[in-house]
């Protein structure tokens, strides 16, 4: 997912329909309307909340890593 991602940002900054900036908004495909977000000095773009990791997940995920 997250080269599918890419792939719609990087379309929709060279046909000029997003310049980069926190705030806007696009909508990749399958995946949805997405928001660039401010990140320390830059930007970027979340994929999705972040994995957690802890003891009543873990045998679930062992075998994944």
């Amino acid at each position: 997912d997250v080269g599918y991602l890419a792939g719609y940002a990087a379309e929709s900054l060279v046909d000029g329909k997003l310049t980069g900036a926190a705030g806007e908004k696009f909508t990749a495909g399958t995946l949805g309307e997405k928001e660039i977000v401010a990140d320390g000095d830059g930007t970027q773009v979340m994929l999705g909340d972040p994995f957690k990791f802890d003891f009543s997940n873990i045998a679930e995920w062992k075998s994944v890593y």
